[in-house]
């Protein structure tokens, strides 16, 4: 009698590539019972039935692999993968550690579980392991990209610039991972990042995501009309099925509703949104995710007078923003640990300490534009840069690049300032002029302005370099910065946890005034204040005060500020839709309509309130 013919897998291979995934797990079914516990047999049968959908026989499969081969780090993977497919996000990661253990050179399972805590929200851990990838493979992009996004998410942004460097040889990236590149340069370089949206479509003209997130890019650059056309090509949200897909489409149209003052769409739109969200595995297993919805939601209720519903909502997001930061920046949570970290004062005795340097005329010295943030800083920096003598910048935090350099010299800022030497500050210029000039080159007796809101603490360092440099001290109603402020979805963890509530914001803002006070009585800067609702009280008054301040022939460019930043385009602050307008009174005493939640907060304000002229 003649024995049956072994079996072979190549029947199984070819059904599967030709997506007969029925078929192809009958065969595998078949060459199981001819041979039992097979491991080729079983890795094909998990993957017809993963391709089918039904991930938990999958996993049963993958369970059985490690169990007949427990040293193979390819089936802890491939188990890993399959329980992440299934939410089982604790089980998953414990499956590619495993796979991580026996194999640490297996790029794949790093990258896997790299991916699984970055989407756990455990940045620090994914950072860690995204990096150790990155060492197995320094060209690999998807390592590169992974690990720019785990820096961004704990406010490395410089670190995750110098990863993302070689770019511009990522010729052959896939979609998902263009996409997630694209989306790191938006907020580095808006031009870059538009056109790698652009460059997805030429690719593929129906890459729906790129679309969606092109039309948010247009509108966040004032670019309305073609945002209007890109949001006409997207399909209607309630007929996509796919989860990124359907977040980006809403997203887009929400955006373009609210932009098109239609708050009562766009908060339909949230809803419904964030309705789904809460049925996805998301929810279950990332509850810190959503939190920009909630925010957004609450600009919605805001417009629509929903005073309570807006703040509720606003607790929401502060509430997920705040599971984030517990586990990607658990420090700043600690008991006692202020909202903003101020370090030591210079004293007047400290102050007296200082060596003589050589300083920079006032003409040859940035113009520092400071003031707590939603003060009015980004107004008075586009009016600034609407002058054709002024060249402004995005916001960038070059004060704390210098704070690192001094301790390149052994020092600790502020407290060693006194041993600066000449050539040190020099050479300290130095490198800011050189920062500087790679985000805002300037033509010939153009003059700098430098606007970042939180400079106001690096005072010290700013008169210790530019002791004639001009600087604008933004203010405005203490309780209209606070709320603004709190109705924020800051992606930077410190703020986040700084905006987390009133009370933290009350203390933060308390706390900077108070050094400002302190520091501009015994520095004595060459400081002029801009008070927010003086400037729209009297705009041609006081651009002619800053103008002369400032030492300009005629201020009078300032004026069109507002055309100037529509023609601009990107503008990297929360108030990009307010300052392509003409100055308006809208946003003032804007909190009296939340004035029964800053009851509590009004006697922590107060003193700094009364130092200002300002009333409750």
């Amino acid at each position: 009698m003649q024995a049956a013919a072994t079996p072979t897998i190549q029947p199984i291979v070819a059904a599967l590539q030709q997506g007969f995934n029925a078929d192809a797990e009958r065969l595998a079914r078949d060459y199981l019972a001819a041979l039992p516990a097979n491991e080729d047999g079983l890795i094909l049968l998990s993957m017809c039935l993963m391709q089918q959908g039904r991930t938990a026989e999958a996993i049963a499969v993958c369970r059985e692999l490690t169990e007949l081969a427990p040293q193979s780090a390819i089936y802890w993977n491939n188990l890993g993968t399959a329980l992440r497919d299934a939410g089982e996000l604790r089980e998953a990661e414990q499956s590619y550690r495993e796979a991580a253990r026996l194999d640490p050179t297996f790029f794949g399972a790093l990258i896997n579980l790299g991916h699984l805590l970055q989407e756990s929200g455990k940045f620090p851990e994914a950072r860690e392991v995204f990096f150790a990838a990155h060492r197995l493979d320094p060209q690999s992009p998807e390592a590169r990209i992974r690990a720019a996004q785990t820096c961004v998410a704990l406010d490395s942004r410089d670190v995750a610039e110098q990863l993302v460097a070689p770019r511009r040889y990522w010729t052959d990236l896939d979609d998902d991972l263009a996409l997630d590149l694209a989306a790191l340069m938006l907020n580095r370089n808006a031009e870059e990042g538009s056109q790698m949206y652009e460059e997805l479509l030429r690719k593929n003209p129906n890459n729906l995501r790129a679309k969606a997130n092109l039309v948010y890019h247009s509108e966040r650059v004032n670019r309305l009309d073609e945002a209007r056309a890109l949001l006409a090509q997207l399909p209607p949200p309630e007929s996509i099925d796919d989860p990124k897909l359907q977040y980006d489409v809403i997203s887009a149209h929400s955006v373009m509703a609210l932009r098109e003052k239609d708050p009562a769409r766009a908060r339909e739109l949230l809803e419904r949104l964030i309705a789904a969200f809460g049925q996805s595995s998301d929810a279950k297993n990332a509850p810190w995710r959503g939190g920009d919805l909630y925010s957004s939601l609450a600009k919605m209720l805001d417009k629509a007078g929903d005073v309570d519903a807006a703040m509720a909502a606003l607790a929401e997001a502060h509430s997920r923003q705040l599971t984030l930061a517990r586990q990607a920046v658990p420090e700043l949570l600690k008991p006692g640990t202020p909202p903003l970290f101020m370090g030591p004062r210079v004293d007047a005795e400290a102050r007296a300490r200082w060596q003589d340097c050589p300083a920079p005329s006032t003409q040859d010295s940035p113009i520092f534009v400071v003031g707590f943030p939603r003060s009015g800083t980004t107004m008075l920096e586009q009016m600034l840069d609407a002058h054709p003598s002024l060249q402004s910048m995005d916001e960038r935090a070059y004060l704390s690049n210098l704070v690192e350099h001094m301790s390149n010299f052994g020092y600790a800022y502020p407290q060693d300032l006194e041993k600066l030497t000449p050539d040190q500050c020099d050479e300290l210029r130095r490198t800011y002029w050189n920062l500087t000039a790679n985000v805002a080159p300037r033509t010939e007796g153009q003059r700098l302005v430098d606007k970042n809101p939180l400079h106001m603490l690096r005072l010290p360092l700013i008169v210790r370099l530019f002791p004639n440099a001009p600087i604008i001290l933004a203010l405005r109603h203490p309780c209209d910065v606070i709320l603004s402020n709190y109705m924020q979805y800051f992606t930077s963890n410190s703020f986040a946890v700084l905006c987390s509530s009133l009370e933290r914001l009350a203390h933060g803002y308390v706390n900077a005034m108070e050094s400002w006070i302190f520091h501009a009585e015994i520095l004595k800067p060459k400081v002029i204040h801009s008070r927010y609702e003086d400037l729209l009280d009297d705009f041609a008054g006081n651009i002619e005060r800053i103008g002369r301040f400032l030492e300009l022939d005629d201020a009078t460019p300032m004026a069109r500020f507002d055309q100037h930043a529509r023609d601009k385009g990107f503008i990297s602050t929360p108030s990009y839709t307010q300052v392509v307008e003409p100055p308006n009174k809208k946003a003032v005493d804007r909190w009296r309509r939340y004035e029964k939640y800053f009851e509590p907060i009004l006697p922590i304000l107060q003193p700094i309130m009364k130092h200002w002229g300002y009333h409750a």
